[in-house]
This record gives C-alpha cells, structure tokens and sequence, in this order.
C-alpha cells in the first residue's frame, strides 16, 4: 500500500530523504549505499508530478538524484543548521570548560541538573553575547600550547 501525499507533502519528503541520506553518509569515509538507495526510490516518483523538474535520472549511476536546483535548496538549509549548531555547540563547550574550572569537577558532578542550569547560565549568556557581537573576531588560542 502507498500512502498519499499531497504535492506540498511529497515536496517535503525528498527534502526529508536528501537531508537524512547527506547527513548520514556526509562524515563517512565509505557511504551507506542503502540510504542512498531509499533516497533514490522516493525522488524516482517524482516522474510526471509537478516536483518532476527537482530531480533527474543519472544513467551512469542509474538511480535518480536531486536537480542541481533542489540540492541547492537543501544546502541552504543545511548551512543554517550548520550555523547555528556551530554558536550552540561552541557556547556549549565554553560553558562546560568553564564551569568546571571555576567550580571544579567534583562540584559541579554533585550538582542537580537544575543547579548546573543556573551556574552555567550566566556563562552561557555571556558568551552568547559575545558571539552575537563579535562573532569570532576575539576568541583566540592561548599561544602557550
């Protein structure tokens, strides 16, 4: 049995398959071909709908891909997420490293996690701040390593 969708839904799948199958296979030295397949399979049914134009079949491969359009849509995307997981993940980091020195690790491990929230808190802030202002431009490694 084949579920419906609707164009906007169908639209919304292979963005869907091309997000899961890039982000799987984009870190890895040897790809899965299996996600690639799957993906292949949901753009093939775009043939004759309205979202025909967002793929083409590859003969050489013989499996059909996004348009050169449809994954510069999808890579617009994938930049924003890139962007903004960066300044998280950095903050993250930052904050952890310093809580610990500040509070140490035995302090901060026998914290409760609502304890840990208000003590990183003001440290994430701060760096958030930071990064809204000044981007990277201060953060610089400390030269004795």
């Amino acid at each position: 049995m084949t579920p419906e969708f609707s164009d906007e839904e169908y639209r919304r799948l292979m963005m869907l398959a091309f997000l899961g199958e890039w982000m799987l296979n984009a870190i890895r030295k040897d790809e899965d071909p299996a996600y690639a397949d799957v993906a292949s399979k949901i753009y093939s049914y775009a043939k004759g709908t309205a979202f025909e134009s967002l793929t083409e079949f590859d003969g050489d491969a013989e499996d059909w891909v996004p348009s050169e359009t449809f994954e510069e849509d999808a890579h617009a995307l994938i930049d924003q997420y890139d962007d903004i997981t960066f300044w998280e993940e950095l903050t993250a980091r930052l904050t952890e490293r310093d809580l610990l020195e500040s509070r140490g690790e035995r302090a901060v491990g026998g914290m409760r996690p609502d304890q840990r929230e208000r003590a990183a808190s003001p440290i994430a802030k701060a760096y958030t701040k930071e990064f809204e202002e000044q981007g990277l431009e201060r953060l610089r490694v400390d030269e004795n390593l």
